[in-house]
């Protein structure tokens, strides 16, 4: 687990980056939004 002051791994993943539809998803990596605020969520039993 991750705490305050770790760095967050590299990674390259499909997002849902919209609510339309047409542009819901998109390929994203650490590099995505760099120097911005983010939050990550995960539910590891989606990709079952």
């Amino acid at each position: 687990m991750l705490t305050v002051g770790d760095k967050f791994p590299l990674f390259e993943l499909t997002a849902c980056v919209d609510l339309d539809p047409e542009k819901a998803f998109a390929q994203i990596d650490h590099k995505s939004y760099e120097g911005k605020w983010k939050v990550y969520f995960a539910w590891p039993k989606d990709s079952e």
